[in-house]
C-alpha cells in the first residue's frame, strides 16, 4: 500500500473496439453470446444450473441501500413478504457505521472492518500536506498505446480501500459466488469461481460518477459555460437542424487530457418531437419521453475507440429546444473498463437483458437536482433501471450454481434522497401539488423491493439462509450547516484578510498560519496538526486532545437561531470511534447532526459561505451521511431467527463466512450472529 492506495491485482485486460482483434477473441464472444441465448431459450429459470452441482448450503444476501426501519414499521401491512419474514424469521435494526455514509458502511459490510481498518472514512480522500480533497475509492491509471495507435494496456484502477471483501475468502475456500453491484467495491477482485458486477464506484465514460449533458437554445455559450449550472450544459441553435457534440472520455494520448467528442444531430420533427441522430442510430423522441438507448463511439486512434450508451429525454421543442442526455455508460456489450469479473460477463449480461447502465451511480439524481429533468423523468428511469438490475439478479440466481449469492439494489436510497421533501410538509421544498402525484415515490420503491424479496423467497430451498440488509436509514434534510463558517466565527479558522466568509471552495482562502481546525467531506473536522498537515499549528498529544474536546463541547451547544433547536447531537472523536491501520488518515472529529440537518452543500469541498445556516431548497432533500449513527440505523431481515438483539453491519461478513464454514479472520471487528433454523422457504402461494 502506498499513500493509502492499494493496486488491484493483475488480471485479464479489457479491450477497446480494436481493428486487430484476434479470431480467438471473436470466437470467445460468439461463445458467450451463444450461451446467453441458450439460457434465454431454456427460460433462464429451468431446472438446470451451470457451474457444477447445486450447493449443499447457500447464503443469499439482498442489499437495499438506504431502507429505513421506521418506513418498514409504517408500511409493513403493504409489504407482505417482509411482514412474513418479520413474523417467521427475524427483523432487527442494524447499527450502521460512523459516519452513516454509504461507502463507509458498504466497505464495512464487505471487509468486516470499521473505517479505521478499511480507510473509507468519507467519500473524500484528503491530502493533508496540500489540504486538497480527492475521491475515495477508485483512482484511475490511464491506458497506454504503442506508437500512439494500438492499445497495449487498458485503463486500470487502484483502490483507496484496505481489507479484503469476504467473497474473496469464499473464493479462496473453493466455493462459488455471485456478487452483484455491491457499492464502493471497485476495482473488482479477480476470482477463480466468482462472478462480479461493479456498483457505485464504477465511473461513467468521462471518468466521473455521472455527468449529464443538457442542450438548450435558451442560453448563450457564455451562459451555458457557467460552472454553477451543473452537468455539462451546451448552448445550441433554435433549429430546425442542429449539430452539436457529446463530450466523452479524456483522450489517453493527450498530455492535457483533452476530451474526445462525438457528434449529435437534432432536427425538429414536429411540434412535440425531435429526430435525434447519434452514431449510426436515429430516433424520433417525443417531449417528456425517454428514448431507447443510443450507442456511440469516441475514437482514440484510427484503430480503436471507447464505446458508450446513453438515453435522451426531450424537454421542449418550442419556443426553445431543450433536451437531456443521461450520463454515458461504458457500453455493456464492449466495455473499455472492467465493469464485471470476468470481463466477458458484461457481454453475457448484455446478451441476456439488453442495454443497461454500467456506471455505478446509475440514477438521474444530478439531473433532477439541477432541475434539468422533472420528477416524472426521474421516477421512470428509477424503475427502468431497477428492472434491469432485477433481470440480471434472477438470471444469475436461477442459472448459476453458487454457495454465495449477493445482489444490491440502490433505488430505495436514490428515491429517498430526491423525494423526501414530498413526504415532509415541514421541508422548505415541500410542494403539495407535486406531493399529490409523487408523494408515494418512496413507498413505491419499497413495494418493488418487497416484490423482489418475494421472488427470492419463492426460490429458497431447504437449508438456504436469506439475509436482507440496508446500510443506513434516512432523515429529512431541511437546513444546511456551514461548518467552516462556524469555525471562522469561533476563531478556530482564519481566512485571509480576516474575512468572515468566502465564496471560494477547496479552502483556498484559509490563512493556515492562524488556523487550528478545518472541515472537509460529510461532517468531518480535522485539526491543523503539526507533522501531519502541510502547515500545521496544533501540537499532537495533549494540545490536540484538549482542542478536539473544546470544539466538540461547543458544537453540542449550538442552536439554530431560526428554531432554537440543538443542531449537533453527537461529536465522534477518532480515538474513541475507530481502530485499525488507517487511523492516521481519520478525521479528528465527526459530526452527528440532528434530524432535519446536514452539513451544507459548500462544506464538503471546504467552503465557508455567508451565514451559519441555510434552507435546503434543492430536490436532494433526504440524507443520512452526517446524521447521528444511533438514529440512522439500517435493517436486517432473515428467514432464520437471530438470537442477538443488537446487530451491526460489521457483523454480516463474519456471519456469512461462518454460515459457509469458513474461518472468520481475527482482524474482523464484528461478531458472527447466532441464527436459528430457517422458517421461510419455498413459495408463499
Amino acid at each position: 500500500m502506498k499513500g493509502g492506495r492499494m493496486s488491484a491485482p493483475g488480471r485479464r485486460k479489457p479491450r477497446f473496439r480494436d481493428a486487430w482483434r484476434t479470431w480467438g477473441t471473436y470466437r470467445c464472444r460468439v461463445a458467450v453470446a451463444a450461451l446467453a441465448v441458450a439460457a434465454l431459450l431454456a427460460g433462464c429459470g429451468g431446472g438446470t444450473r451451470e457451474s457444477g452441482p447445486a450447493p449443499e448450503r447457500r447464503v443469499v444476501v439482498l442489499g437495499f441501500d438506504g431502507v429505513d426501519p421506521d418506513f418498514i414499521d409504517r408500511w409493513v401491512d403493504d409489504l407482505p413478504h417482509i411482514k412474513k419474514l418479520i413474523a417467521d424469521g427475524a427483523f432487527r435494526r442494524l447499527e450502521t457505521t460512523v459516519p452513516a455514509a454509504s461507502c463507509t458502511a458498504w466497505s464495512s459490510f464487505s471487509t468486516g472492518l470499521d473505517a479505521g481498518g478499511h480507510g473509507i472514512f468519507d467519500f473524500l480522500y484528503r491530502d493533508p500536506k496540500t489540504y486538497l480533497p480527492d475521491r475515495t475509492g477508485a483512482v484511475s491509471q490511464k491506458a497506454e498505446y504503442l506508437f500512439g495507435l494500438f492499445r497495449t494496456k487498458p485503463e486500470t484502477f487502484d483502490t483507496t480501500m484496505s481489507g479484503e471483501p469476504f467473497w474473496k475468502l469464499v473464493d479462496r475456500a473453493g466455493l462459488r459466488s455471485v456478487v452483484l453491484r455491491v457499492p464502493c467495491i471497485f476495482p473488482l477482485e479477480e476470482m477463480e469461481a466468482g462472478r462480479l458486477q461493479a456498483g457505485l464506484g464504477a465511473p461513467d465514460i468521462r471518468g466521473t460518477e455521472g455527468t449529464f449533458h443538457f442542450y438548450t437554445s435558451k442560453l448563450s455559450p457564455r451562459q451555458a459555460a457557467d460552472p454553477g449550472l451543473g452537468g455539462k450544459v451546451i448552448s445550441i441553435g433554435r433549429g430546425p437542424e442542429i449539430e452539436t457534440i457529446i463530450e466523452g472520455p479524456a483522450n489517453p494520448l493527450a498530455e492535457e487530457h483533452e476530451r474526445l467528442v462525438t457528434t449529435l444531430r437534432a432536427t425538429v420533427a414536429g411540434p412535440d418531437s425531435l429526430e435525434i441522430t447519434i452514431g449510426d442510430s436515429t430516433q424520433t423522441v417525443r417531449v417528456d419521453q425517454w428514448s431507447d438507448w443510443f450507442r456511440m463511439s469516441f475514437d482514440v486512434t484510427p484503430f480503436s475507440s471507447i464505446d458508450g450508451i446513453a438515453r435522451v429525454r426531450v424537454i421542449s421543442t418550442q419556443p426553445d429546444i431543450e433536451f437531456y442526455l443521461s450520463p454515458v455508460s461504458h457500453d455493456p456489450s464492449d466495455p473499455a473498463i472492467r465493469v464485471t469479473e470476468p470481463w466477458e460477463l458484461s457481454q453475457e449480461f448484455h446478451a441476456t437483458v439488453g442495454d443497461h447502465k454500467t456506471v455505478g451511480w446509475n440514477h438521474e439524481t444530478w439531473g433532477l437536482n439541477e432541475e434539468r429533468i422533472d420528477e416524472d423523468a426521474f421516477m421512470e428511469d428509477v424503475f427502468d433501471t431497477m428492472r434491469k438490475t432485477e433481470e440480471i439478479t434472477f438470471h444469475e440466481l436461477d442459472s448459476k450454481a453458487a454457495e454465495l449469492f449477493v445482489s444490491v439494489f440502490v433505488e430505495t436510497d436514490r428515491t429517498s434522497h430526491m423525494m423526501y421533501r414530498l413526504i415532509d410538509p415541514d421541508h422548505p421544498g415541500y410542494d403539495p401539488e407535486l406531493a399529490a402525484t409523487h408523494g408515494d415515490a418512496i413507498l413505491r420503491t419499497y413495494l418493488r423491493m418487497d416484490e423482489i424479496i418475494g421472488k427470492v423467497m419463492s426460490r429458497l430451498e431447504e437449508g438456504d439462509t436469506l439475509l436482507i440488509l440496508s446500510d443506513h436509514g434516512f432523515h429529512s434534510w431541511r437546513r444546511g450547516f456551514n461548518v467552516n463558517t462556524w469555525l471562522v466565527q469561533e476563531g478556530y479558522m482564519t481566512l485571509k484578510g480576516g474575512a468572515a466568509h468566502t465564496a471560494k471552495k477547496f479552502l483556498l482562502d484559509v490563512d493556515w498560519s492562524k488556523t487550528r481546525a478545518y472541515a472537509l467531506g460529510v461532517g468531518a473536522i480535522y485539526l491543523n496538526m503539526r507533522g501531519r498537515e502541510g502547515k500545521g499549528t496544533v501540537s499532537p498529544g495533549a494540545e490536540a486532545r484538549a482542542l478536539a474536546t473544546e470544539i466538540a463541547e461547543k458544537l453540542k451547544m449550538l442552536r439554530d437561531p431560526a428554531s432554537g433547536e440543538l443542531v449537533v447531537e453527537e461529536v465522534y472523536k477518532a480515538e474513541e470511534t475507530w481502530s485499525g491501520e488507517r487511523m492516521s488518515e481519520a478525521q479528528d472529529l465527526q459530526l452527528g447532526l440532528a434530524s432535519g440537518y446536514r452539513v451544507s452543500s459548500a462544506t464538503p469541498l471546504g467552503g465557508a459561505p455567508k451565514g451559519l445556516f441555510e434552507d435546503n431548497l434543492k430536490k436532494w432533500s433526504g440524507d443520512h451521511a452526517t446524521s447521528r449513527t444511533s438514529a440512522t440505523e439500517g435493517i436486517l431481515l432473515s428467514n432464520r431467527t437471530i438470537r442477538e438483539a443488537d446487530v451491526a453491519i460489521v457483523d454480516l461478513a463474519p456471519t456469512i463466512l461462518q454460515l459457509l464454514g469458513i474461518e472468520v479472520p481475527a482482524s474482523y471487528v464484528g461478531k458472527a450472529l447466532t441464527l436459528g433454523p430457517g422458517k421461510v422457504t419455498g413459495s408463499m402461494e
